[in-house]
Formats: structure tokens, sequence, C-alpha cells
């Protein structure tokens, strides 16, 4: 039986990291609930709730990532990777630095 680690099985937080121009945006780090988060565009989302422009900066109107900012992940067991899509899967225990 394969173990479920997405997000919304176990709940739990993503740690986010931001860099440039987005760390005057934000706090240099922060833990965030992924409750109810599945994906990267899902937890753009919910970080624009609090700060408002930030999918904006991050998921133009297009709903394409632009070429100003990147979005790369780290997850245990893995090396880190850029994220090309914003329907990424995302679990409990990801970082993630916003730049």
């Amino acid at each position: 039986m394969q173990k479920d680690n997405s997000a919304t099985s176990r709940g739990g937080f993503v740690y986010l990291k931001y860099v440039g121009h987005i760390a005057v945006m934000k706090e240099d780090r922060e833990a965030v609930s992924i409750e109810g988060v599945k994906t990267i565009s899902d937890l753009i989302s919910k970080l624009d709730e609090d700060h408002p422009g930030l999918k904006e900066t991050f998921m133009p109107p297009e709903g394409v990532f632009n070429s100003r900012t990147a979005i790369i992940l780290r997850r245990a067991g893995q090396g880190s990777f850029s994220i090309i899509s914003e329907e990424e899967q995302i679990k409990a225990g990801d970082v993630l630095t916003l730049w």
C-alpha cells in the first residue's frame, strides 16, 4: 500500500522563503498551513488573500507564469526543481522559494 503524503491527506504546512523583490512584499520566511490547498495555483491564491497583488505577480491574467518570477520547490528525497505548471501538486513539508 502506497503512503499518501499529499497536502490534503495530512494537512500540515509548507515552508516559504522569499527573495528578491518578493521579499519586500513579504517576510523572509514563513510556514503556511496547506489545509484545503492542493496545487501551486491554490497556494498562490491563498497567499493573495493576505497580500493582494501577489497572485498577479506570479500568475498574469492569462494564467501563465511570467518571466520575471520563479518558484523553486525542494521536497524531501528529491533535488530542487523549478515549478513550470500552476497545477503542480504540493505536499506537507515542501519548501518553496518565491522570487
